[in-house]
């Protein structure tokens, strides 16, 4: 389906890529423009103001990481779908940092990319949708503050007329004055009006009356009114009294805010009123469809229905605080539904005040279920650290720990080891057995160090058929012995076709030094060195700056 209101900028640097996916994206969009590299994207996006923006991450001049960082400074809420054939950890972690809505993988798989464009899609109608709402309420809000009640005396003529009177009809005073009364409403009800004119100037009480009926301009438009009528006396004699007040744009507007009502109990974000004590008073068609529960399971029930349990007392009481300042809370919410089944709503909670007393109301909160965005965003948040082969660590992650841990041994003190393990003659392995021994083994050696190493310990690939351990805390005697531990698993481990296997390790404690590269330096000399002596040992990086480490 085609949203001619939608624009989208697609940025690729293959152009044969470019071109199938180009003709893919235009069925969703009214407007399309293409770019080739980072740099001409970003110039697109400042000169047209588009909806969505789908971009590969490897490109020349600038890649899509920094074209969309540069986008995010501008527009914060941008939406932004990702597609490349090249899962890196760092643009992984850079992506979730970013907060895009939608990463795929190529071949791109034209299912999973038109998901991600219509859930785009209708994030963005159901914005526009709130936008009307909320232009329709202050609408509404500014016709009620404004309007005047026209206000009139009649005998044979009009013998008062106000201004307001004069305006909801587009006379002068000095036309109305001359004026029957009765010539103010249409052809077919003037005789009916006029008759019961000259009964209440005959002095003909009968109970005041209030109905809407139509009132004809000086233009000759028709507009709808409501009137108050009531006899008199008048000059010893007695005359008509009349109020106005022009409905027509109520009317529309109430019609208007019916049709809204019924937008609201389509859309797909979820709605909830409550009153300041915190009880539901309405929801709306999504929040049953998303929660399992029946509006007569809501009514009348405190919030706390959705709680899961999740959330701190803190978090909490924050929110109260927020808003009985009156002032709105947004965050995410891990919410329950009826079947006790955990889900992330992206949320938003709004103090409604009394316009004379300026108190609290009630609450508004509207909300949309993000469980699947965050459930992405964590995956992400996986592959960007983890190796794919082995399933530990990757080296992106282990840098931060490394740092992490230089961060807190300057703060607080203590030490913690870190050890480079390599495997021996690892090159003949593949060689000789094939690279899927050499996978099997890479698997089977991960395993036996993660069941030798302590809870506390970080364990990483490093890169090829080298690792890293580094144990928190550890002091030279303990970190000797854990090597010393993990060399002898490997050693007495079958590793079915290829019998046993040795490893080399190279070892070092810090506790105070501050250079990163200098420490992975140590580790890496003290493992060349187990190399040259003979393999199938572990070698200690006595350090010898003047830092101790």
């Amino acid at each position: 389906m085609r949203y001619k209101r939608i624009k989208i900028l697609y940025v690729e640097d293959e152009k044969n890529v470019r071109e199938m996916l180009a003709r893919f994206i235009s069925r969703f969009c009214g407007e399309l423009y293409v770019g080739e590299n980072g740099e001409e994207g970003l110039a697109l996006y400042s000169k047209h103001k588009v909806d969505i923006v789908i971009s590969d991450i490897k490109m020349p001049k600038m890649n899509g990481i920094e074209m969309v960082e540069t986008i995010k400074k501008k527009n914060q809420r941008q939406l932004v779908i990702f597609t490349t054939a090249h899962i890196d950890s760092e643009y992984l972690f850079r992506a979730v940092e970013l907060q895009v809505d939608g990463y795929i993988a190529k071949p791109v798989d034209f299912d999973k990319l038109k998901f991600r464009i219509e859930k785009c899609i209708n994030e963005i109608e159901s914005k526009k949708a709130a936008e009307q709402l909320k232009e329709s309420e202050e609408k509404f809000r500014k016709i009620s503050q404004t309007a005047q009640m026209g206000i009139f005396i009649y005998k044979e003529k009009f013998v008062y007329v106000n201004s307001a009177m004069c305006n909801i009809l587009g006379y002068s005073e000095e036309e109305m004055l001359n004026m029957e009364p009765w010539t103010i409403v249409p052809q077919e009800i003037q005789e009916k009006f006029k008759k019961i004119a000259f009964r209440r100037i005959a002095g003909d009480y009968f109970p005041a009356t209030y109905s809407d009926i139509l009132l004809v301009r000086k233009d000759a438009t028709e507009i709808t009114v409501r009137i108050g009528a009531d006899t008199i006396p008048q000059d010893g004699g007695y005359a008509g009294l009349g109020t106005v007040i022009d409905i027509t744009d109520i009317l529309h507007i109430q019609n208007r805010l019916k049709q809204l009502a019924q937008a609201i109990e389509q859309m797909d974000e979820m709605v909830r009123i409550s009153d300041k004590e915190g009880y539901i008073m309405y929801v709306n068609e999504a929040l049953t469809r998303y929660t399992g529960y029946k509006k007569s399971e809501l009514i009348g029930k405190s919030n706390k229905i959705f709680k899961s349990g999740e959330h701190s007392d803190s978090f909490y009481q924050k929110m109260y605080e927020t808003i009985h300042k009156r002032k709105s809370f947004q965050a995410t919410f891990v919410n329950a539904k009826k079947n006790g089944e955990h889900y992330h709503e992206d949320q938003i909670i709004s103090p409604i005040l009394n316009e004379e007393s300026g108190e609290i109301e009630y609450f508004v909160s509207t909300s949309k279920d993000v469980t699947e965005h965050v459930q992405m965003q964590e995956k992400m948040k996986v592959l960007a650290t983890t190796d794919l082969l082995t399933g530990i660590k990757n080296r992106y992650s282990m840098n931060q720990h490394i740092t992490n841990e230089m961060n807190r041994i300057k703060r607080y003190g203590s030490s913690f080891a870190l050890m480079m393990l390599d495997i021996d003659f690892f090159k003949k392995v593949n060689d000789t057995y094939g690279h899927d021994v050499g996978d099997y083994i890479l698997k089977e050696f991960s395993t036996i160090v993660e069941k030798t190493i302590r809870d506390t310990d970080v364990f990483a690939r490093w890169g090829g058929e080298e690792f890293l351990v580094l144990a928190p805390g550890e002091n030279t005697k303990g970190a000797k012995a854990l090597a010393e531990k993990i060399r002898k698993n490997v050693y007495e481990y079958d590793f079915n076709t290829v019998g046993n296997i040795t490893i080399s390790i190279g070892l070092s404690v810090c506790n105070s030094f501050s250079d990163k590269e200098k420490l992975l330096k140590n580790i890496d000399d003290a493992l060349y060195e187990a190399k040259e002596n003979g393999r199938n040992r572990v070698v200690f990086y006595k350090c010898t700056c003047a830092e101790a480490c």
